[in-house]
């Protein structure tokens, strides 16, 4: 598999390439250059909202880790979308809406696998130890250990 990977590569290239031509002869080279920088806009709007949407799942205060992964199987899918909308070309942004259908980000979900680690991670313990504490403000001058009058 990975030894045609170059010529898989090479191939999408050509392929995104005949596209872009094709469309501007369909349509126009105008309207062909603002689908290229829209698809561009919304794969960076797409890659900032999975970002934002990651870090407030990490922030939250529940620790389902059932739950995490879901999200982050999700983020995952949906970072991989916004990448294949910033590349310019029909093809790939045709894959990218693809890849944002609920049926089939399900099933892609449902593909990723997500080891769980043996030993307990750090966000699992985040909230098993509960110091309760006291504080107290001090005002004034706080006095040397052993008063005022030892000074050599």
């Amino acid at each position: 598999m990975f030894r045609y990977l170059p010529i898989l590569f090479i191939a999408g290239f050509v392929l995104e390439i005949a596209t872009i031509i094709w469309m501007g002869r369909a349509v126009g080279v105008l309207a062909t250059l603002f689908l290229l920088f829209a698809g561009g806009f919304a794969g960076l709007t797409m890659l900032r909202m999975a970002g934002t949407g990651l870090a407030e799942t990490f922030r939250s205060p529940v620790q389902n880790l059932a739950f995490q992964k879901g999200i982050a199987s999700k983020t995952m899918l949906r970072v991989i979308s916004g990448f294949l909308f910033i590349v310019p070309g029909f093809i790939s942004d045709i894959l990218a809406v693809l890849i944002l259908l609920p049926p089939v980000e399900r099933w892609l979900a449902s593909k990723v696998k997500v080891s769980d680690s043996p030993e307990p991670s750090r966000t699992s313990q985040r909230y098993e130890t509960v110091i309760d504490v006291e504080a107290i403000e001090i005002s004034g001058e706080i006095e040397p250990p052993g008063g005022r009058g030892n000074r050599p």
